[in-house]
């Protein structure tokens, strides 16, 4: 019983938090508080699975940013784990500009929370 009052506690706050407000922490689609901003590292190959060091994304469809970007989170689709427990949870981003971009970001959801709809992120395209 406490676990599901946990839960939609956590829910209810998500729908209340301004994730553009840096000193205000968003919580992801399912109940874990996240950062205020994280970064997301993008790829053009699928990148080892997120971890403590940052977070991976494989880059699969929009614009790829030639820089550094600021960007919120669309979408979070798709978290079903494999069997080695990894979620390859399909993200939507909308870039500062405007544009739009889908990666795959590959985490355990038990170490790594879930990309939120509405959180702000950073990210950062990687060479080659």
């Amino acid at each position: 019983m406490c676990v599901g009052l946990v839960g939609a506690s956590a829910l209810i706050l998500a729908a209340f938090v301004d994730t553009h407000d840096p000193g205000v922490m968003a919580v992801d689609p399912h109940g874990t508080t996240l950062p205020a901003e994280r970064g997301v590292q993008l790829s053009w190959a699928m990148p080892a699975p997120s971890d403590m060091d940052g977070l991976h994304a494989r880059f699969l469809s929009g614009t790829m940013p030639h820089r550094q970007v600021g960007a919120t989170v669309l979408a979070d689709e798709q978290c079903a784990p494999d069997a080695r427990g990894i979620s390859h949870c399909l993200n939507r981003f909308r870039l500062d500009d405007g544009s739009e971009i889908a990666v795959r970001h590959p985490h355990d959801m038990g170490i790594i929370p879930c990309l939120a709809p509405g959180e702000p992120v950073q990210l950062i395209p990687l060479r080659g």
